[in-house]
């Protein structure tokens, strides 16, 4: 039996652990990871310049060729793990079924509120319209119907909705934040900490898959956090870590920043330890939910316009955002504090049956086996 692993943007070590490649590889099952970047988003990898991740089992096809070449050598004991959706690799996936007998599995692991929870309703009204576009006109309605959608929550299941068809067996299971969570330990610090999970937001390398052209002052940026920062210090007596972006490049290899320290590939560990959990809105809140710490959403006018997306957030647990331009200590105080919907968030949007198995091997036992 042979595992074909198909990211969705250039393979990074973060990829190698959470998509499941690297637990599949300990198991002693035969791998592979066709890396079709170049073929789906063309100047990715040139544009961003991040820390990618290869080894002896990873590939990138130069062209359709190569891929349909390559899937029509797996027989119907093979499967292929994508992670990849839109419309050229809905396109793409088609191709590929009708040339092989292998079977296709997608691990949506971890659907996020602003995908099915929106911050106004125009956000809403748009999508709508979208929605009623793609199911009336069908040359905008591409489906693929994969043989398993793994689903880490029941909201995953409205999140790539166009990946599940008539014969597609919807497996019940955990996110991949989830499963993090299972196998961390608490992050060693000589001093009682509070934990920054950056986003990304001011310089996101998948900006230029959106292309966001909203003017950023990464330095405006930095030298207000670091101010907020320095006040929970004063106000909570303790050090703020930053749990740095795996694709941050504001960030990378750096060690600290403005005094403050940074530390990379250890957000689940850092959250466990900590005792404030602050962000401008991501999915590694996961983390604070399911250990159950304080968490305080936060913007700034250099950040204005993800705003939206920590809206979507911050509606599904009933929070509010700090403007730390205007910080008052009593709404920050409140937040802190304010932690009655996470038993919901954990229900909706990390686990469906709050196991205690990891996900890859339920997945080895209930598929492979």
């Amino acid at each position: 039996m042979k595992i074909v692993f198909i990211p969705n943007l250039p393979y990074t070590y973060r990829d190698h652990k959470r998509l499941g490649v690297e637990y599949f590889l300990k198991n002693g099952y035969d791998i592979e990871v066709m890396d079709v970047h170049n073929i789906l988003i063309p100047g990715y990898k040139d544009n961003v310049k991040i820390e990618y991740y290869t080894f002896d089992k990873h590939w990138e096809p130069q062209n359709i060729d190569n891929i349909i070449k390559s899937v029509k050598k797996l027989s119907e004991n093979d499967y292929i793990f994508f992670y990849i959706a839109g419309s050229d690799a809905i396109k793409l996936l088609n191709q590929m079924k009708i040339n092989t007998t292998a079977k296709f599995i997608t691990y949506i692991g971890g659907s996020i509120p602003v995908s099915t929870v929106y911050c106004n309703y125009f956000e809403k009204l748009k999508t709508q319209i979208k929605s009623f576009i793609k199911f009336f006109i069908p040359k905008y309605r591409l489906t693929f119907d994969t043989d398993y959608y793994i689903s880490g929550s029941l909201k995953d299941e409205m999140f790539f909705s166009e990946l599940i068809g008539k014969s597609t067996q919807i497996v019940e299971s955990n996110s991949r934040d989830y499963n993090l969570c299972l196998e961390s330990s608490p992050y060693q610090n000589e001093k009682e900490y509070c934990v920054f999970l950056d986003t990304d937001a001011i310089d996101a390398s998948d900006y230029y898959l959106y292309t966001n052209n909203a003017k950023k002052d990464v330095s405006a940026y930095i030298n207000k956090i670091t101010i907020f920062f320095k006040w929970i210090e004063k106000e909570y007596n303790v050090e703020v870590i930053i749990a740095a972006h795996p694709k941050s490049r504001i960030y990378k290899d750096k060690n600290e920043i403005e005094g403050i320290k940074v530390v990379h590939g250890k957000s689940s560990e850092l959250v466990k330890g900590s005792k404030l959990v602050i962000n401008e809105g991501t999915t590694a809140i996961s983390y604070a939910i399911f250990f159950n710490k304080p968490l305080v959403f936060f913007t700034c006018k250099e950040i204005a316009f993800f705003y939206k997306h920590c809206c979507s957030f911050t509606k599904e647990l009933n929070k509010k955002t700090i403007d730390i331009d205007n910080l008052n200590k009593e709404e920050f105080e409140q937040e802190v504090h304010n932690c009655l919907k996470y038993e919901y968030y954990k229900n909706n949007y990390l686990t469906y049956t709050d196991s205690k198995v990891n996900t890859f091997e339920m997945i080895e036992k209930e598929i492979f086996a």
